[in-house]
């Protein structure tokens, strides 16, 4: 096989390989997504008043639970907080359609 056939097929591969991709990044999963804007706390679900909001569509990764309706998330750009469950959505694939709401129950 010609060396330039070479690199077609390794380039190739290369592009199919991401595009199997699951919604990683770094190795870690974001496969949490806000349904609305949603209240976004630093210190914990105690706080009066919300730190920040994320915007509709912001895919998490859950990092643990709370008990009281609350999960502790990290945004793809790190940033780690609380959000209410009541406001996300678990997305199985990368750009698919969310598969459920998420409840109390995870």
């Amino acid at each position: 096989m010609k060396k330039s056939n070479l690199l077609w097929v390794f380039f190739l591969s290369l592009c199919f390989s991401f595009l199997s991709c699951s919604s990683t990044i770094g190795g870690y999963e974001y496969n949490l997504i806000t349904k609305d804007r949603t209240p976004f706390y630093t210190q914990g679900p105690g706080e009066e008043v919300p730190d920040s909001y994320l915007e509709k569509g912001t895919r998490l990764k859950l990092l643990g639970t709370t008990g009281e309706g609350f999960v502790r998330v990290e945004t793809t750009r790190g940033k780690k907080g609380f959000v209410p469950s009541s406001y996300l959505e678990k997305q199985d694939t990368y750009y698919g359609t969310p598969s459920s709401t998420l409840g109390p129950s995870w």
